[in-house]
């Protein structure tokens, strides 16, 4: 009888877990590129205004503070972008007034020719990068940095959050098959 009982609650959750949850949940990572994408979208316009209004020069390569602090004012970029991760930071790059581009750590340039995919803990980024500024040693490096991110490992709990993130029905039905055969074996012994 306890077995039973055991059973019908473990399906009646089952039931319950599965129909609030929708078929297909919202791609994080895809989420995660949009916005990175609009903060160096919005980067490089403001850069190419900057440039048009001014005489100054472009650095070859420029951390996001450095450029705020000593080439633009508060009219060219009146709030910060707002990273969507930790490690989407922002640097300059240039190899001349009419040629840069704003580079994340995570996420590449925003016009590149090389298309890159990985797993960035629970969540499938895609980054671009371009060989246009491979002259220079900081975007290498930077480059080299980013293209380590192909070889991460998520971890069981990553992966299961990655999983659930695309499609929460069918991780459910799963992990709830492994409880049950869990709970088959134990109750076997």
């Amino acid at each position: 009888m306890k077995k039973h009982l055991t059973a019908m609650l473990l399906l009646t959750g089952l039931l319950i877990a599965t129909g609030s949850c929708s078929l297909m949940a919202d791609d994080t990572g895809k989420l995660i590129n949009n916005k990175c994408r609009q903060n160096l979208k919005t980067l490089n316009e403001t850069t190419a205004k900057f440039v048009k209004d001014t005489n100054e020069h472009l650095p070859p390569w420029a951390r996001y503070d450095t450029v705020k602090s000593s080439l633009m004012s508060f009219d060219y970029l009146p709030q910060d972008p707002i990273a969507p991760t930790p490690d989407c930071k922002y640097f300059l790059i240039s190899n001349s007034r009419e040629d840069f581009q704003w580079y994340c750590a995570l996420h590449g340039v925003l016009d590149g020719e090389k298309t890159i995919t990985f797993q960035y803990h629970e969540h499938r980024i895609m980054a671009k990068t371009t060989d246009r500024y491979m002259n220079n040693k900081r975007y290498k490096e930077h480059n080299s940095d980013l293209l380590r991110w192909t070889e991460y490992s998520p971890t069981p709990v990553e992966r299961l959050k990655y999983h659930y993130n695309m499609n929460p029905l069918s991780t459910i039905l799963i992990m709830s098959g492994i409880v049950f055969v869990i709970l088959f074996v134990y109750r076997s012994l």
